[in-house]
Parts: C-alpha cells; structure tokens; sequence
C-alpha cells in the first residue's frame, strides 16, 4: 500500500483511492530555450471531503467571493515518506460533482513565476547606484576595469553609412561519416555574411556612455528579486567578459543627488537678494549653510525652479480712490479700493560667466500699470503680496542665476521684501546632463529579466537545471551529459520489457522542437552589416525546412560600433518662458553653432571587453552565434543527425525521483547505447514512463 500525503498551504489534504498524482519530470537539455519548462503533475482529482472543501475556500460554490481559484497556493507531496515535491505550486482548475481538480509545478518553477507573471524588465529594477557624467568621460584602465561593476570604455557611438562588400566567397564544412556526407555549418562557414565596406574610425566624440557589466545586472537580479542565476566555470568566466553600452542616458532623482532647496532672507535693500543653501546638490556649487549672491550652475541642464515669496508695503495715511458695500444677512461692509503708481519687480536673471544677461523671469512687475489694493473699510497699516514662480529654466554650465528685487519708493513706504523659498530639481523629461549623475540601473535596457537570463544561457551554451537550492537556478553546460559518461546510471534491469526482443516499446526519429535549419538571430537592425546569426542544421528531410528557435533582445555589433550619435551641427540661443510671470531674453543674447553630434538612441547591444594598447578599457563584438554553436552545441549537434527518441517502462523508486540527475546519461545493456532522460512520467505504484534520447558520443 502507498502513504501519500499532499499538503497545500501547509494543510493536509484528504486524498483517496481516485486520487492520482502522476509526476512529469522534465529536463531542458534539449529543450527550445523559448519553452524552458518545469516539473508539473498530471491533475490530481481530490475528494469534495468536508475538510477539502473548508481548506480551499469553498471554491466549489458560485457565491463564493474568495479568491483562492486565482491564486498559486504552496505544495508539498511525499510518497512513502520520501518528499519527491518540494517548494511546488498548487492551483485549482475545475470542480466537478465528483471532486476537486488541482495541479502542481515544481523544480524551476517557483523561481521562474514571479519573473513570468510580472513580466519584470531590467530598468525597472531599483538601484541607487550612478556614475558621474562628463562632456569629456575618461576610460577606466582595464585592470581597474576588471573590479568594477560599471564604468566608462572605448566605443564607436558614432552612425556610420553601412556599405555591403558582394565580392565572391565560398565556405566550408564538415561531416561525419555516419551521416552518409552530410554536411552543416562550422566556424569557417561564412556564406550569406556580410562585411563592412571599410574600416570604420573610433568615435572622437569624448562623452561616452557608462558599460555595466553583465555579472553585475544578475547581481541586482538576485538582490531585488531574489532570484539567483547561477552560472559557473567556463561560462561564467565568459560572462565575466560581457558588458552592456547603457544606450538611453535618461535623468532621475539620482542625477543631481537631492532637491536643491535655499532661502532668501528678508531685506529693505534693492537689488540682488542673497541666498542661503539649505539642501545642497550638484544642480548648483555652494554647500550647504553658505550665502551666496549668485547660483552658479555645475552643469547644462534645464532645470525647474519653484520660488515662494512675499513683499509689503503700509498704506497708513494714503486715500482710498473707491469704494464697495456688501451686505450679506443684513450685515453690510466696505472695502477700500486703493491704486498705487510706485515700482516694484522681482526676478530671476540669468547672466553668462561674464555677466551678460541671458534670461530674464519674472515673478512680478508693476513697472507698467497702477497696482490695485483691497482692504477692510477703514483699514490702516501692513498689506502683504505673495509673489510666485515655477517653471523650466535652461542652462548653460558656467551661467549664474540671481534673484533681484526692486521698488521706486515713490508712492509707497515702508516697503520690504519679506523673503522666501526656492526649490531646484532636474526637468524628468531630460536626459543626464554634463556634469550630472548618470543613473545605472534607470538606464538598463527595457528586456524582460526572463529574456535576459535565456540569452546569457543560450551564448554560454548551458541550460538550467530543474533541481537547484531554493531561489537558486543553476546553469550547467550543454556538454555536461556527455562528459558525465563515466557516471552514467545502469538502468538496464529496470527496464519492463514489453516483448521478448530487445526493443523499445517506442521509437521515434526526431525532436519535435527542431527543424532542418534552426535559426539563433539577432535583433534586426539596419545600421549593422554583418551577419551574426547560428544555424543548427540537422539533416533530415522529414523535418519542417527551418524555424527560428530564438530572436536574441540584444542587436548584434560591427566591430564595436554602437551607434547613438550623428554628426551634425546645431544652432541655439538664450531666453525662456517661466511660472507665472512675464519672460524676456536680453538682445545681448547671440545664436551659436554646435558641432556636438545629435542624440539618438538605438537598439540595445552587448559586448565583450577586452583592452587596447594602451591599456585602456575598450570594447568588442565577437559574439558570433554561428561560432558558439560550433563551440558548445557540438555534441547536441552531432546527436540531432540521426535522432533516436526511446520510450521505456520503468521501475524507478522514490528516492531516485527525489535525486534524479539530469546531468548523468543512463546506460542501458540491451541497447548498448547510452541516453540522456528527457522526461520521466511517474505514477504511484512505483511504474514511470522514461523517453530518453540516444547520445551520439565520438
């Protein structure tokens, strides 16, 4: 008899003689990297028990409005005290008059849902990490290079005019004797590849964007969502070497550090108000506690200014020139109307380093007309103004702005500027000025996390195993199976031979996830001329003529070409609008010409890095899909061409569903061929159905 128990949510389930729970385990060695699938249970009908019903919620009644159907509830099932499912994922699917219908996922499973159901890209993980930006970034040495997990190297970011070489060139192949001739790609393949129509120059432009390496962004992966991607010793020594061009340079909180906040002190003395720094940033220098007559931007930048004010004057002794009577529940009042002719105005200007005005913003201006005033009938003393400005003003580094406050005297007395408060943060729709902050993890490529991990494994040549440590994926090379042949398993006296002769109850002769070309590609980008991509070829006419297994998120390089930047010219100018008030820019304000290159940015690339000769951090693109394929698909390769899928009944025990290695062949003496198990079916009494596909070891 067999003790099963299932417990979801911790809670013990009754089960009963209908209920089944049949095991699908699955590896992903030859697996589409697009399909990377987890172990999962046929469905496990339980009993419409009493305790079954109250533990789910009561999820077979139409009134009920728990939400416990929509949701993955945790699992756990042993089988004759061995725990086979550990850390799996409950979900209801139906219910039907006899029972309640539920599956299970385990193995990869819990680390991939959160990723899938989310949909999590790299810019939006969270950190505060940044690096500062310059109209003219230094290279890090290479050797520094090596320790530091983002940083500034030598690339190409400038659009170059793509020019395709047609002149003739054959290619090459091998082929292996049992496949009678046959042939397919190799690394000397070359057909269908293009080349640059001449050497490309190195960017001259100095305000390179920063690189993060690859290592780092899973590094913030297994931080923020707890996910660690595990690869290790020759790929991750490849990983190690890949870096990502941060193509989008788009400003956040991070870019200037923090709020720049200061105050203006109360004064009865015209002209340039002093400011005090409260909160400093590198919006403008000064620190924090320090007056200043003058803010002097650190960088280019439009920045947005919020300023508070207030000012007053005494009317005692001056004459109403009106009149008006309000009478509300037999309560009448009077207001005095007065209208003063005398100056006022208060402003921002804004001056080159050589004190040429550029801008001017203005938050009040009397200088024009009469200003009105409204008081209590009979009033005499203090009226107070507020005067207020928000707006984007535009900057220059070196340029200085300075609040100015004035009045004529005539017509008023006891006037006084009562001070205020000033408020500087970075325009969000801007990108990472000179002199700014550049925020690393803001500016990652919009890619899925899931889509990221399946290119790094698909370059590394490796596939992640379905029985890894909580919260941790382990990848391992693909060529690991077959350098496991030493450890292979005898599974030969498990074997339920159907027959007398030795022969599989099934036997198929293709992956059905394959065709005869099977395409790794490339974002498709019109500014690269090259071709890049991998061909699986497998020759067999059976099969579909080609698919594409995999579109990279990732366009390939020429060289080390990412291309942000057109040459160009440009012309600008001074002036601006802002807040509430009136602007105007100073005549003394002249167009210039630019010769800074025009932004844009491109597809998202990766590269590798490497150093030049002076040992400097540089860039390269040798990441050639054809080339790895060669490399490490060689054995997955060789035995696609003559494919043998083998379907056997087994007796397999539940400890060795609980430690079943999918990195180790099983060996089987009736055959005399050795097979790596793509899937494992297990049922209750102790039976599984194994497919298994014969490797084709040299």
């Amino acid at each position: 008899m067999t003790d099963e128990r299932l417990y979801i949510d911790g809670m013990l389930v009754d089960t009963d003689e209908d209920t089944k729970i049949t095991m699908d385990i699955k590896s992903n060695l030859f697996r589409d990297v697009s399909k990377i699938a987890s172990n999962t249970t046929y469905t496990v009908k339980l009993p419409k028990t009493v305790r079954n019903q109250m533990l789910l919620r009561h999820s077979d009644l139409v009134q009920s409005n728990q939400d416990y159907p929509y949701q993955r509830h945790t699992a756990r099932y042993f089988r004759n005290g061995v725990e086979v499912i550990k850390e799996g994922r409950a979900s209801v699917l139906a219910v039907t008059s006899e029972a309640i219908e539920v599956s299970i996922v385990w193995g990869l499973y819990p680390n991939f849902s959160n990723l899938l159901s989310k949909g999590t890209t790299l810019n939006q993980l969270e950190s505060n990490d940044k690096i500062l930006f310059q109209s003219s970034n230094t290279p890090s040495d290479y050797t520094a290079a090596l320790t530091e997990d983002y940083f500034y190297a030598i690339f190409d970011m400038i659009v170059h005019e793509v020019t395709v070489n047609y002149d003739w060139r054959g290619s090459s192949g091998m082929s292996y004797p049992e496949g009678g001739g046959r042939s397919f790609g190799s690394s000397s393949t070359s057909t269908g590849s293009v080349s640059l129509g001449g050497s490309r120059p190195t960017t001259t432009y100095g305000a390179y964007h920063p690189v993060v390496k690859a290592a780092w962004v899973l590094k913030l992966i297994k931080e923020k969502v707890g996910v660690d991607f595990k690869f290790t010793g020759t790929a991750k020594e490849y990983l190690d070497t890949l870096v990502i061009p941060l193509i989008n340079k788009k400003s956040n909180e991070l870019t200037f550090g923090s709020q720049f906040e200061a105050t203006a002190a109360a004064t009865t003395n015209v002209g340039v108000v002093p400011l005090t720094i409260g909160v400093a940033s590198n919006v403008f220098s000064g620190d924090a506690g320090s007056t200043v007559q003058e803010l002097v931007a650190v960088s280019d930048a439009n920045v947005l200014l919020d300023f508070n004010g207030e000012w007053q004057f005494d009317i005692t002794g001056a004459r109403p020139n009106g009149h008006s009577y309000t009478t509300v529940n037999g309560v009448t009042t009077t207001t005095d109307r007065y209208s003063f002719s005398g100056l006022y105005w208060l402003r921002f200007r804004v001056l080159d380093a050589k004190g040429n005005e550029v801008a001017v913003y203005n938050m009040g201006d009397y200088r024009n007309s009469y200003m009105p005033v409204s008081v209590p009938g009979g009033y005499q003393g203090v009226v107070k103004f507020t005067s207020k400005g928000y707006g984007k003003i535009e900057l220059k580094k070196g340029q200085k702005v300075v609040l100015e406050w004035a009045h004529s005297g005539g017509g008023l007395k006891g006037v006084q500027f009562n001070g205020g408060t000033l408020k500087a943060t970075l325009s969000s729709d801007e990108y990472v000025p000179s002199g700014g902050y550049f925020p690393i993890a803001y500016n990652l490529p919009k890619i899925k996390i899931i889509e990221f991990v399946k290119f790094l494994s698909v370059i590394t040549g490796t596939f992640p195993l379905q029985m890894s440590k909580d919260n941790v994926v382990e990848f391992v090379p693909l060529s690991t199976v077959w350098n496991n042949k030493k450890e292979a398993k005898d599974w030969t006296r498990r074997v339920i031979a159907q027959k007398a002769e030795n022969k599989p109850s099934s036997l198929e002769f293709k992956m059905s996830d394959y065709a005869q070309h099977n395409y790794y590609k490339w974002k498709e980008d019109d500014k690269v001329s090259g071709n890049y991509d991998g061909d699986i070829q497998i020759a067999n006419d059976t099969l579909e003529t080609e698919r594409t297994i995999y579109t990279f998120p990732f366009s390939a390089c020429d060289g080390n070409n990412v291309p942000m930047y057109t040459p160009a010219k440009r012309t600008s100018g001074g002036g601006g609008s802002f807040g509430s008030g009136s602007s105007s820019s100073s005549d003394s304000s002249t167009d210039t010409e630019s010769t800074e290159p025009d932004y844009n940015a491109c597809n998202d690339r990766i590269l590798r890095l490497t150093k030049d000769e002076n040992g400097k951090a540089t860039l390269m693109f040798d990441i050639n899909m054809q080339n790895i394929i060669d490399e490490k698909y060689a054995e997955v390769v060789q035995t696609l061409q003559n494919a043998k899928i083998v379907k056997e009944k087994m007796r397999i025990r539940d400890l060795e569903l609980l430690d079943f290695d999918e990195t180790k062949p099983i060996f089987l003496a009736q055959y005399g061929c050795y097979f790596a198990v793509t899937e494992i079916k297990a049922d209750t009494n102790g039976l599984a159905d194994v497919t298994m596909l014969q490797l084709s070891i040299r």
